[in-house]
C-alpha cells in the first residue's frame, strides 16, 4: 500500500506550518492532493509541542471526512499520545488504522488501547516492542509479534485480520 505521509507534522514541514498556522482549510488541500497522486492511505499526525494535539486531530478528522475526495479512502490515526488517538478515532468513518501500538509500557496498558481501537472498529498497526525494548534480533521480533497476537487474540478478542505488525526493519534499512 502507498501510505501518504504529508499530512504528519513529522513528513511535511508544509503541512506542520498549516497546522500551528490554524490554515485546516489549506491542510485539506495537501490530504486530497495525496490521494489524487496514488495515496491508499492518509496518515495524519499532529504530534508537535506547539499544537494541541486533540483539538488539531478532531478539527483535522472532522474537516477531512466532509472532503468526499479525502474520505474515500482510510485514514491512519497517527500519535504517540493515546488521547490524541482516541480523539481522531471518535471522529473516523469507516475502517481506520492506528499507528501504532506495543508493549512498550505493559501489557495491561496494551491490552486498554487494543479494547478501545477494537471498540472503534480500527485495525491496529502493533510495533515489535515489548518492556524489554525494541525487537533487535529475528528471534525477538517473532518472539515479540506472537506474543502480542496471542494477546490481543485470546484476551482481547481482537479480530486478526485488523492486526498489522510492524517488525521494525526501518532500523535497518537507515543502518541503526
Amino acid at each position: 500500500l502507498n501510505i501518504g505521509e504529508r499530512c504528519n507534522i513529522a513528513g511535511s514541514r508544509m503541512f506542520k506550518r498549516l497546522i500551528v498556522e490554524n490554515k485546516f482549510s489549506e491542510a485539506m488541500d495537501v490530504a486530497k492532493k495525496q490521494v489524487q497522486d496514488g495515496a491508499h492511505v492518509i496518515d495524519i499526525n499532529v504530534d508537535d509541542g506547539m499544537i494541541d494535539g486533540v483539538s488539531a486531530m478532531c478539527k483535522f478528522v472532522k474537516m477531512a471526512v466532509t472532503e468526499p475526495d479525502i474520505a474515500r479512502v482510510p485514514f491512519m490515526i497517527d500519535s504517540s499520545k493515546f488521547e490524541i488517538v482516541e480523539a481522531g478515532l471518535k471522529w473516523c468513518q469507516g475502517k481506520a488504522v492506528v499507528n501504532s501500538i506495543s508493549m512498550k509500557e505493559g501489557v495491561e496498558g496494551f491490552k486498554q488501547q487494543a479494547q478501545l481501537i477494537k471498540r472503534y472498529g480500527a485495525a491496529a498497526v502493533i510495533m515489535a516492542f515489548d518492556e524489554k525494548g525494541q525487537a533487535d534480533t529475528y528471534q525477538r521480533k517473532i518472539e515479540i509479534c506472537e506474543r502480542a497476537y496471542r494477546v490481543l487474540v485470546d484476551e482481547v478478542d481482537f479480530p486478526p485480520e485488523d492486526i498489522i505488525f510492524d517488525p521494525n526493519i526501518f532500523a535497518i534499512a537507515t543502518g541503526i
